[in-house]
C-alpha cells in the first residue's frame, strides 16, 4: 500500500530483509530490533551501509519536521496531506534529496533511526539531542499512544543505547541486560495498563539497575529541529 503526498510515495512495505518493519509480537523493528536480536544471538552486529549517510542532518531534521506535521503513519498513510503542499522551497529541496539517495517508497522511520543514531553519537546517549530524536521516533512509531507511554518507551530507548556504548565490550553486563528487560517489558505492556500507569512509573524490577537520563525528556520544541507540541497527539 502507497500513500502519495506532493509527489512522493510513502509505503507499508519493506525494502528488504534488513529493514523490515513488519516485527513479531512482543519484538521490535528496525534497527534497535536487529541490535536486540544480535545481542540475544551472542553475535556482532554489523551495521549496514546506509544511503541516508549523503543527507546532512540539517536536512534530515526538515523531511522529519515535514512528516511529523504531516502526520504520516508507520503505514505510510498521511493524515495531513496538505503539509506536504505548503512545505517551503528549502523543504522541498530536502525533500528531492531524500528520494534521490532512498529512493521510492520513502521510509520515514528509517530517517528518524538515522537521526537518533547521529544525535547519540555526536552528543552523547544521555544528552538532551539524543532524548529528543528518540521522542520523535516513538511518536512516529506510535501515533495513538498516549505521551506517558512514548515517553517511557523513548527513555528506555536513550538508556540501552547509553550502557551499550558504556559497556560496549560487556554485552552481559547487568545493566544491559536490565535495559533490555525494560525494553521488554514496555513492549509487552497491555495498552489499558499503560493508560492507567499514565500517572506513575513503570513497576520496578529487582534487578534493574539502569539510571534515567539525566534530564527528563522533553517534546521538542523548535521547528527544523524539533517538532512542536501542538502535534504530538
Amino acid at each position: 500500500m502507497q500513500s502519495v503526498c506532493g509527489g512522493y510515495s510513502l509505503a507499508e512495505e519493506d525494502r528488504g530483509a534488513p529493514e523490515q518493519r513488519e516485527p513479531e509480537a512482543g519484538t521490535y523493528a528496525g534497527r534497535l530490533g536487529r541490535r536486540l536480536e544480535a545481542l540475544e544471538r551472542r553475535q556482532r552486529q554489523l551495521e549496514p551501509r546506509t544511503p541516508l549517510e549523503l543527507l546532512t542532518t540539517y536536512e534530515l531534521k526538515q523531511v522529519l519536521d515535514l512528516s511529523w506535521r504531516a502526520r504520516v503513519l508507520p503505514n505510510g498513510e498521511v493524515r495531513s496531506p496538505w503539509v506536504f503542499q505548503e512545505a517551503t522551497p528549502e523543504e522541498w529541496e530536502a525533500m528531492e534529496r531524500w528520494k534521490s539517495v532512498w529512493g521510492e517508497p520513502l521510509d520515514h522511520l528509517e530517517a528518524a533511526e538515522e537521526l537518533l543514531d547521529r544525535m547519540g553519537q555526536a552528543h552523547g546517549w544521555r544528552s538532551r539531542e539524543a532524548a529528543e530524536a528518540a521522542l520523535l521516533l516513538e511518536r512516529l512509531e506510535m501515533p495513538e499512544e498516549s505521551s506517558w507511554f512514548v515517553g517511557k518507551m523513548a527513555e528506555a530507548v536513550v538508556n540501552f543505547y547509553a550502557e551499550l556504548k558504556e559497556h560496549a565490550r560487556e554485552p552481559d553486563h547487568p545493566k544491559v541486560r536490565a535495559a533490555i528487560r525494560r525494553l521488554n517489558r514496555l513492549k509487552h505492556m497491555d495498552r489499558a495498563t499503560s493508560q492507567e500507569a499514565s500517572g506513575g512509573g513503570l513497576a520496578p524490577d529487582e534487578e534493574d539497575q539502569t539510571v534515567d537520563s539525566e534530564e527528563p525528556l522533553r517534546e521538542p520544541q523548535q521547528p527544523g529541529s524539533g517538532w512542536p507540541r501542538k502535534y504530538a497527539g
